[in-house]
C-alpha cells in the first residue's frame, strides 16, 4: 500500500524515535513536495479548553501531533458542511472555517466528540517517508474514521488495531512487547 492523504502511517512496533513510538499518523497531504499529517494515539494531559480560550465547551483531551511547529493548533472532524474545510477520507475532513466550528460547538449544532485537536504536526521532506518505509520502520493502511474519532480508545489499544487492519505477518506484531529485551 503507498502513502496517500487518509491513509495511515503505523510506526513498527521497535521504532526508537520517542516522536513516534508505537504510532498511528494520519496522512492529511501527500505529494512529492511534502507530507503532512498528525499522530492520532498521542493524547495529551491539557483539555482543549485549557488550550483554546474560544472552545470553553470543550473538555476532550487535545493531541500531539507530531514533533514539528507545537505552537500550532489544528483540528480533524466529520463534518463536510463546515467551509474550507478539506475531505481526506470517508467522513473525515482537516480544517475548515474555525469560526463556524466555534460558534457550531457553542450552540449544539455540532458535536465536539466529532472532533480530535492537534498542537503540532508530523511532517516530511521530498523523498523522507519513502526512505522511511523502504527501511520499514513505518506500514502504510487505511483507519475507518469511527476509530480515529472514538475517545474510550487507548492510545495503545488505536496502535493495535491498526496494525491487526494491515492482515497477514503484519498483524501479528500487535502482539509485541514494548521491549523485547524484557521478553
Amino acid at each position: 500500500m503507498t502513502p496517500a492523504a487518509g491513509r495511515v502511517l503505523i510506526s513498527e512496533p521497535f521504532l526508537l524515535d520517542p516522536n513516534f513510538r508505537r504510532s498511528v499518523v494520519i496522512l492529511t497531504e501527500h505529494s512529492n513536495i511534502t507530507t503532512f499529517g498528525f499522530v492520532l494515539n498521542q493524547k495529551t494531559d491539557f483539555a482543549v479548553n485549557l488550550v483554546m480560550d474560544e472552545l470553553p465547551t470543550v473538555h476532550s483531551n487535545i493531541y500531539q501531533g507530531g514533533p514539528v511547529e507545537l505552537e500550532t493548533f489544528h483540528y480533524l472532524h466529520s463534518y463536510s458542511h463546515i467551509e474550507g474545510t478539506i475531505e481526506i477520507g470517508p467522513k473525515i475532513y482537516w480544517g475548515g472555517n474555525f469560526n463556524q466550528i466555534h460558534n457550531g460547538i457553542r450552540n449544539g449544532e455540532l458535536d465536539s466528540d466529532q472532533f480530535k485537536f492537534f498542537v503540532g504536526y508530523s511532517g516530511w521532506a521530498p523523498g523522507q517517508l519513502e526512505a522511511e518505509i523502504a527501511d520499514k520502520s513505518w506500514i502504510v493502511g487505511d483507519l475507518d474514521a469511527k476509530y480515529i474519532f472514538d475517545k474510550s480508545i487507548a492510545d495503545d489499544d488505536l496502535w493495535k488495531h491498526a496494525i491487526r487492519g494491515t492482515g497477514g505477518k503484519n498483524a501479528l506484531l500487535a502482539n509485541s512487547p514494548k521491549d523485547p529485551n524484557l521478553n
